[in-house]
């Protein structure tokens, strides 16, 4: 199944394709929600109450409180299960993203890996080319991919995988990430 949420996620990527989507991270995002949609109903990935979300706010009973971009569950309310049951996915956009706000969407992907049992999430950086996958420092990085998407005379992606066994760096970023993430679990 994971190879088919990438798969989806690359073929939904390239179906952005009107420059204008390009300028804004909430254009980017409401194309590729739409397409990302599509690819996924097309593999039967939306079957037994999975659901694409976009925005979709986590609350004390998640254990988290965040709104990631575009989830894929079946929310626990609907299933009857735990919170961490039945979560397939995670996807984070940012709109040419700088190696810190990378590093604060890495923290958060990691929190939803952590906390949620997310088996798979993106960060997908638009109008960019880095996918800043060599900066990704966190403890999850077979379940992350990143992707830079951009256009030329067509939709062009670079993707990334984090290494493995990276020593950890104490960026600014995450260090104000994981004091903010603890003050708002109190």
């Amino acid at each position: 199944m994971t190879k088919d949420i990438i798969d989806a996620t690359e073929e939904a990527l390239r179906k952005v394709v009107d420059p204008r989507f390009f300028q804004t991270e909430r254009g980017f995002q409401g194309q590729f929600y739409c397409a990302l949609q599509r690819q996924l109903e097309e593999k039967g990935l939306l079957k037994g109450g999975y659901l694409l979300e976009m925005e979709y706010q986590k609350s004390r009973r998640h254990g988290i409180t965040q709104r990631p971009d575009i989830i894929l569950h079946v929310p626990a309310e609907v299933s009857g299960a735990q919170v961490i049951q039945n979560n397939l996915a995670v996807w984070a956009l940012k709109k040419r993203a700088t190696e810190e706000e990378a590093e604060q969407d890495f923290f958060r992907l990691d929190e939803m890996f952590d906390v949620l049992h997310y088996p798979l999430g993106f960060l997908v950086n638009i109008d960019a080319k880095n996918n800043f996958a060599s900066s990704y420092q966190g403890r999850f990085p077979g379940r992350l991919r990143t992707v830079a998407v951009w256009l030329e005379s067509t939709v062009m992606t670079a993707w990334g995988r984090p290494q493995a066994n990276r020593p950890a760096r104490r960026g600014k970023a995450g260090a104000d990430l994981r004091r903010s993430a603890r003050r708002s679990r109190t």
